[in-house]
Order: structure tokens, then sequence, then C-alpha cells
């Protein structure tokens, strides 16, 4: 059985955010990224520009010095799915952003692209923890190991008829 797999990694700095969207927007060198195949990628914003001005423009008056400013949600499946490359996979992502929409408000979600020039496609979503109060609060959004493994269930529950579910709860396997 495939696996639905969910990241998400906290980025508490516009260097981060600008590190981290250079590789989503191919401006840096890819190493595991196929250059013949980055016309295959798909990017609801042209640039990253783009989406550096977005995420600027929902951030509140008073940002705290350790705040998280963005959240990089990174959403594949196991490389053996039968689905990629098929309608399948078109579902997953939109199911996949419509997840992240409920969760944590459309108006937070900011970007999201898919590549596939790698490997296994994947879909990398950017989310501003803006909470009900205004304010940045990724703890609210992520919470601790056990809101993170909740997260994980809840969005496999959500894609388990395109033939994915959840990886092994508690496993100590690290993505590297």
């Amino acid at each position: 059985m495939a696996f639905a797999i969910l990241r998400a990694a906290k980025l508490k700095s516009f260097g981060e955010i600008g590190g981290s969207l250079s590789h989503t927007y191919r401006t840096r060198p890819t190493h595991n990224a196929d250059p013949n195949r980055k016309k295959d990628n798909w990017h609801d914003l042209a640039d990253s520009a783009l989406v550096m001005d977005a995420i600027k423009k929902r951030m509140p008056e008073k940002v705290r010095k350790n705040a998280v400013l963005c959240v990089e949600y990174l959403i594949t499946g196991s490389p053996e799915w039968e689905g990629w490359g098929t309608d399948k996979e078109k579902a997953y992502y939109d199911r996949a952003v419509e997840f992240l929409k409920k969760r944590h408000g459309a108006e937070n979600g900011v970007a999201t692209s898919v590549h596939r020039d790698e490997t296994t496609p994947h879909l990398v979503a950017y989310v501003v923890p803006i909470d009900e109060r205004g304010k940045l609060n990724a703890r609210a959004f992520l919470g601790g190991r056990g809101k993170l493994s909740a997260m994980q269930t809840f969005f496999a529950d959500c894609v388990k008829d395109l033939g994915l579910e959840r990886g092994l709860e508690g496993s100590k396997a690290r993505h590297t």
C-alpha cells in the first residue's frame, strides 16, 4: 500500500522563506530535479517575488522576534502509488489544498506549487499562521507532536479512497 505524506516546516525569517522559494521556483540549482522536466511544474503565482509579497502583506503589525512567519507544507505520496500521472493525482492535490484551506483558513494559504521534475511529484504550499485574533500563531496550527500526528491521520483519511493510507504512527523514520 502507498502512503499519503504530509510534512510541515516552520520558516522563521524572510531569509528562510526566500531560500525555500528559490528551491520551489528553481531559481537556484536543484540537484535532484531534472531541468528538462521543469516545464511540467505548476505554480499558482507566477514567481517567487509575488509569493514573498503575499506573505509580507499577511503579516500583522507586530511580529515577535521568534515568530514563525510561514509554514511550508510538502504533500506527496509513496513513489509506487499508481495514481501518479492520472486523474487521481489531480484529485489528490485538489483535496490537499482544500484540506489546508479548511484547517488554516483560505486567506492564510498564500501559494501552492506542484513539482513534477523530481522522482516523485509533490505539492508545496505556503501558509501564514494567522490565528482568529490576527496574530502569528504557529503553535495553534501545528501544536506539538500529538497535534501533528492527528493532522497526518486526518489528512490520510481525506484521501484514503484514492489508494493512499497513513504511515506508521510513532515511526522514528526521518526524511532525508
